[in-house]
């Protein structure tokens, strides 16, 4: 063990989170196994998830915070959310991991401040770093379609980042809002003659729905890049461009490491990705299917 991480009381870290997932099931696992590589092997973790119902996190946050644990770790933007209210317990500090935007959500006032006991590893996607990857799969792509939640403050943030590096790219982007999920296979259909791709959001909204995109987008001949890896490993999409989320949960444990060795959350900024906490992930049917030419650089990525 890492004596200098080892505590003479058991800690308890309780983990709240939106729904099951494999990238944030990626993000506890990263979690779990840095605090035990930080000496943490003593401690409790404890887990609730509310199936995506976002009605059900205030009740999930109660039921937590009676049971008084060392800290929670909130997973996603609307968990989060709900926790500023719902966790005001100063001796509980809430450390948020898989939140894209802390700012735009409202929850830290910049990136270099806490909240008073808040704060947490952004999964803030690198969209400068995604555009180029596509240009470097598509050199000819001129238009981007790009479904969007209009409702969700973490697929804003990426539409404001998306708008603000697409010049720089050559790129055109054809924005599509989408609210309700039911409205999905209408809204993707209007890209038909439109777009020469489909970026897909790391978003609630979108992902638990990316077979029928991608069956949509194979419908109106183009291909589908996405936010996270699973749907390429499964050969529906293109090619991915996503954080590494091992490493988010990863940087959540550094700042939990930092609140049990008496640091106050206020005193500890939220955490961004970097360009190089970002994975790339391409499909070779899907390449196979759309005659796309892999860069020598990406040629491991390749599954």
């Amino acid at each position: 063990m890492n004596v200098t991480a080892a505590h003479a009381e058991p800690k308890t870290i309780a983990i709240a989170n939106f729904g099951d997932h494999p990238a944030l099931q990626l993000v506890i696992d990263g979690l779990k196994e840095s605090m035990a590589e930080r000496g943490y092997d003593d401690v409790t973790f404890t887990y609730d998830q509310v199936n995506w119902e976002r009605n059900v996190i205030p009740q999930m946050l109660a039921k937590i915070a009676a049971d008084k644990p060392d800290v929670v770790v909130t997973i996603t933007t609307p968990v989060t959310q709900t926790a500023v209210r719902a966790l005001q317990d100063p001796s509980i500090p809430v450390v948020f991991a898989a939140v894209q935007d802390p700012v735009v959500a409202g929850l830290v006032p910049d990136w270099s401040t806490a909240a008073p006991n808040m704060t947490g590893a952004s999964n803030l996607v690198d969209m400068d770093g995604t555009l180029a990857f596509v240009k470097e799969l598509m050199p000819d792509l001129t238009r981007l379609g790009v479904p969007y939640n209009p409702g969700d403050d973490a697929d804003n943030a990426l539409r404001e980042r998306l708008v603000e590096f697409a010049p720089k790219h050559g790129i055109e982007l054809v924005l599509v809002g989408v609210d309700n999920v039911n409205d999905l296979p209408q809204r993707i259909q209007s890209l038909n003659g439109k777009v020469d791709a489909i970026y897909v959001f790391p978003s609630n909204l979108f992902q638990p729905a990316t077979a029928q995109i991608a069956a949509i987008a194979e419908r109106i001949g183009v291909p589908a890049f996405n936010g996270l890896p699973a749907p390429v490993e499964k050969g529906e999409m293109l090619a991915s461009y996503s954080v590494d989320w091992p490493k988010i949960g990863a940087s959540a444990a550094g700042i939990v490491d930092q609140v049990f060795k008496g640091k106050k959350v206020s005193e500890i900024p939220p955490t961004v990705p970097t360009p190089a906490d970002h994975s790339v992930v391409i499909s070779k049917p899907q390449v196979e299917r759309w005659g796309v030419t892999v860069p020598d650089a990406y040629a491991d990525s390749v599954q």
